[in-house]
């Protein structure tokens, strides 16, 4: 059908008017961008990774595209840029300890590398977030360069590894973390599942799987974990004899996820704790716990659980 010359140009005015309509009503400022305090300091390509890939949420200097900021979409994109601001902000990063600064950069490694960042749902609306294979092998040669010395063993260090597991062995009125998970002594008769040597904090891991976790993992159905699924991992301070051999030093804590889909469904099915020091001293809130599984979710693709050496 022809359309005639009066329909067409009815139809440009109404196209004109819904584009000026849609422009008067774009929120101009979805977020406010407070001072920089102190930008982190790293190699040119690191910084230009965080840059393209990170900064628009994880920064005060966010630069948003025309779409982020239309009606519906600004609300959203202004929550989501608060939390990432309130979980990691490049331009505050003088604020940050040392120790908390690395476990940080390790935390974005690993979210890049699994494809949980950038935000798949973000990288395909802003393809400049995208990270590539140079850049992230980029990173994590920075990182390995911030590896911490260890210290030389030493008498009191191997007498502190051996005096944690005392006050367990001597009362069954066993610490509670915040979220009502206990200190559980049974671990020592559970499965070695894994190993692990961390370069950021120079700390040396063993994780352990009660019978119901080492079940689903020989039989791989850990998509979803089963209720009742224990991991327990004991984490030791890295150190150095006087031969250069580097073995567990310092116990400093002992870290449990317990599996129960519908109390912790909150944080992803898993149920977190963590006791501190010989003394077994519960560690953190319940709120604490909701970094812990944001943090996990970087290993989704086994339900959760990073170092699943056993598949």
């Amino acid at each position: 059908m022809k359309i005639s010359k009066p329909l067409k140009i009815l139809f440009i005015a109404a196209g004109a008017v819904t584009l000026v309509t849609t422009a008067m009503t774009v929120t101009s400022t979805v977020v406010d961008n407070p001072p920089v305090t102190g930008e982190i300091q790293a190699p040119a390509e690191v910084q230009q990774l965080f840059r393209h890939a990170c900064y628009d949420c994880h920064s005060n200097t966010s630069n948003l595209k025309w779409f982020d900021k239309l009606p519906v979409v600004a609300g959203l994109v202004r929550k989501d840029i608060l939390a990432a601001r309130e979980h990691l902000n490049f331009s505050e990063w003088d604020k940050l300890p040392p120790s908390t600064q690395q476990a940080a950069l390790w935390e974005a490694y690993n979210m890049i590398r699994s494809g949980n960042m950038p935000l798949p749902s973000y990288a395909a609306l802003h393809s400049n977030a995208k990270v590539s294979d140079e850049e992230l092998s980029a990173l994590r040669n920075y990182l390995n360069t911030m590896r911490v010395t260890v210290k030389p063993d030493s008498t009191k260090e191997a007498e502190a590894k051996q005096q944690w597991e005392k006050p367990a062995s001597r009362t069954t009125n066993y610490p509670v973390s915040a979220n009502g998970i206990r200190y559980m002594p049974e671990y020592r008769q559970w499965q070695v599942m894994s190993t692990t040597s961390r370069f950021d904090n120079t700390t040396m891991r063993v994780m352990y799987a009660n019978p119901v976790a080492m079940k689903a993992i020989r039989e791989q159905k850990i998509q979803p974990w089963p209720d009742g699924a224990i991991i327990a991992k004991v984490v030791w301070e890295k150190t150095q004899d006087s031969s250069g051999i580097i073995h567990p030093g310092k116990f400093l804590n002992i870290q449990y996820m317990v599996r129960d889909a519908k109390r912790y469904s909150e944080t992803d099915g898993w149920g977190y704790a963590k006791f501190e020091t010989p003394a077994l001293k519960p560690y953190g809130t319940v709120m604490t716990f909701q970094g812990c599984s944001s943090c996990h979710r970087a290993a989704n693709k086994t339900g959760g659980i990073f170092d699943l050496s056993t598949l």
